[in-house]
């Protein structure tokens, strides 16, 4: 009988395990599938923004100035001051930005959430006065500017909420004139419900949100991911058309969403040759959840009919 050298059979066996495996593993990274790969779509957002307007102030009046949509504004250069305290003198400038569809507030990226809690809307607006180049501020002690929001169905409670940017990566919304630095804090913080809509005070320049905390403790998150498409570069909101609130998921990651709101996904993207591309989903939440998103092309023109039905 012969003899059987195990030290060869060995080196043999492990020789066979360790190409096995190699192939194995070559199979593995073979098979993982390459992502689509976007880029940002901000410039094609920024492209659809509502324009911001600008008045120029020579002479005293009365007022208002009344916006492309129709925002009244009162404001006079007696309750404004240069950043270093100097009197304004005449002219200067109002400069106004209108959201008041989702689409529009979508477009710039201004989502109605304050401090991570959602908020039902009726409009944002951005007002800021400019002498020359220089942005103005309201004077404290008592100054304030009127504004007035048009609306066919005004509530009685919806709130004054003021645009500030605690972390620089977006803006937040807090109704606490104190936090955000309000020349005044004894203002109305309520908006009044009139014929036109909503008539407000305003203790702060810059972005305002007639809104109400719409935030409820029986709450999921939804979360975004992909087997086709790289995420890193999509802009992906959240609507929910009950409230007129508009969530951007940060970091593939929704705020907390009240359980039985339905809502409404929509995911922007831009590919290197500027082909858009979407995905819209409607759901009714009920847990948190993982939502699986796969990108199709489209076109501006129906990116924009999408938008304008939500």
């Amino acid at each position: 009988m012969k003899k059987i050298n195990f030290k060869f059979v060995a080196l043999g066996v492990t020789l066979v395990v360790g190409l096995l495996l190699t192939y194995s593993c070559s199979k593995d990274r073979i098979a993982q599938p390459t992502l689509n790969a976007y880029n940002s779509p901000n410039s094609y957002l920024d492209s659809k923004q509502q324009a911001e307007q600008e008045f120029t102030i020579d002479s005293a009046g009365t007022g208002p100035i009344v916006g492309n949509q129709g925002t009244k504004i009162w404001t006079g250069k007696q309750c404004l001051m240069m950043p270093n305290g100097d009197t304004v003198i005449y002219p200067f400038k109002v400069k106004l930005v209108e959201l008041y569809t989702a689409k529009d507030i979508i477009y710039y990226r201004m989502p109605t959430v304050a401090g991570g809690n959602i908020l039902e809307t009726d409009g944002e607006i951005r007002l800021r006065a400019f002498k020359g180049a220089t942005e103005l501020l309201l004077k404290p002690g008592g100054c304030y500017a009127q504004i007035e929001m048009p609306n066919a169905a005004p509530k009685n409670y919806m709130r004054v909420f003021y645009g500030y940017n605690p972390s620089a990566s977006f803006v937040d919304f807090s109704d606490n004139p104190t936090t955000v630095g309000a020349a005044t804090t004894s203002l109305n913080p309520l908006f009044t419900a009139t014929s036109y809509g909503y008539l407000g005070q305003i203790g702060k320049l810059g972005w305002i949100n007639c809104g109400v905390n719409a935030a409820n403790t029986s709450s999921s998150i939804l979360t975004f991911t992909s087997t086709v498409d790289d995420l890193t570069n999509v802009a992906i909101f959240a609507y929910i058309p009950a409230t007129k609130t508009v969530i951007q998921a940060y970091n593939l990651s929704t705020c907390q969403i009240p359980n039985g709101a339905a809502v409404k996904i929509i995911a922007i993207a831009v590919d290197a040759s500027n082909q858009l591309f979407y995905f819209n989903q409607n759901l009714t939440i009920s847990s948190s959840q993982q939502i699986s998103v796969t990108m199709n092309s489209t076109t501006d023109a129906s990116l924009t009919a999408l938008l304008n039905g939500l």
